[in-house]
């Protein structure tokens, strides 16, 4: 298993299988904590949504990962949110509290999306002014994404007006596609971040990391390929099923 470079924006880990690549994706998570405890005190990550990551949640449980992170100076922030109340199957905080709510990660400051507002403008905003509030400029230390199918990261979805977004780092973004609206962070908010990750599992992802990392730019129909700056480039962890096709060597 070794980093690969894709170009000046991407880098790309190739993991064996499932279980290595969220075994190391749960070690960069300490890595970059442990380095911004040291530093300051204070770690501040966005987590993602969905099922991948969960397996990352999983790994962060374990007492190698768990008891070498000084939990009570993390504070947990989340890259998107579905408009559904906390307790709701749908919600991307319900699906991760079911790992952070154990010890010794239940120490963590949790700040979750009111994807429940009736006002997702608004709770927006809130969300940018408590990220600014936490973080210096705000600057994330760790932003975790996956990717759907269709490209999309986040809460970004293919040719939808959050893609465009120049200075929030926090928007209701309407996702025609999904027939809702959705909370989520923006680019200029990723590309602040000091550390991007993205998380990809299982041959069912392989067309679409082919079509991210080696296809013709076309961010409004596939915003992950926007992701990553020449200063910090995005780190893709993926394991052989998922990079199959892309040119990668694991």
């Amino acid at each position: 298993m070794k980093r690969v470079r894709v170009d000046k924006r991407r880098q790309a880990i190739v993991a064996l299988d499932e279980d290595e690549a969220a075994e190391k994706c749960a070690q960069l998570f300490v890595e970059e904590a442990q380095r911004a405890i040291a530093a300051k005190s204070s770690f501040s990550v966005a987590l993602a949504g969905g099922s991948t990551p969960a397996a990352v949640y999983r790994k962060l449980q374990e007492p190698s990962f768990a008891l070498s992170v000084n939990w009570q100076f993390v504070n947990l922030f989340w890259g998107d949110e579905r408009a559904v109340p906390p307790d709701s199957p749908e919600s991307n905080f319900h699906m991760a509290q079911e790992y952070f709510s154990v010890p010794p990660l239940n120490q963590a400051k949790t700040h979750r999306m009111m994807g429940e507002a009736v006002d997702l403008d608004s709770a927006a905003r809130d969300y940018e002014n408590l990220i600014k509030r936490t973080c210096p400029g705000g600057k994330l230390d760790l932003i975790l994404l996956g990717i759907g199918d269709d490209g999309h990261t986040a809460s970004l979805f293919p040719e939808t007006k959050a893609l465009h977004e120049e200075k929030r780092l926090v928007v209701a973004n309407q996702v025609p596609q999904k027939e809702c609206t959705r909370l989520t962070v923006t680019f200029p908010c990723i590309d602040l971040a000091s550390k991007v990750i993205v998380f990809a599992l299982g041959r069912s992802k392989a067309k679409v990391v082919k079509k991210i990392l080696r296809g013709d730019f076309t961010p409004d129909l596939i915003p992950a390929q926007r992701l990553g700056t020449e200063e910090t480039p995005a780190l893709y962890i993926l394991d052989k099923r998922a990079a199959y096709g892309s040119g990668l060597s694991g």
